[in-house]
């Protein structure tokens, strides 16, 4: 049984707000920089529907951002040996961290 993924977003608003943050975290030396990858995918992932299903997103900024902050800290110190665990956090922060609202039978 194949079921479809339906993306809701608009380019617009993810533009404008993605380019805000782009200078935010240029101004904050980079320190607005996990939010801003925090926002992008909450986002996308808030705008996906399985079957006329939403997905929800329930994490929390400030649980991912003292980890990632942390994290990012630690690929600096290491040159770069951390980075991949840090994005291999990330996608599982995010990934375990989805339900479906279920509106529509199957």
């Amino acid at each position: 049984m194949r079921r479809s993924i339906v993306f809701t977003g608009r380019f617009g608003d993810y533009f404008i707000k993605s380019l805000g943050l782009l200078l935010l975290s240029i101004i904050t030396f980079g320190l607005a920089t996990p939010y801003w990858m925090y926002w992008s995918t909450e986002y996308f992932f808030n705008n996906l529907e399985l079957n006329g299903n939403k997905i929800l997103f329930t994490g929390t900024f400030g649980e991912y951002f003292i980890m990632s902050l942390g994290l990012l800290l630690l690929s600096i110190i290491t040159c770069g040996i951390a980075f991949p665990y840090w994005m291999y956090w990330s996608f599982e922060y995010f990934f375990s961290r989805m339900e479906i609202e279920e509106l529509n039978s199957y």
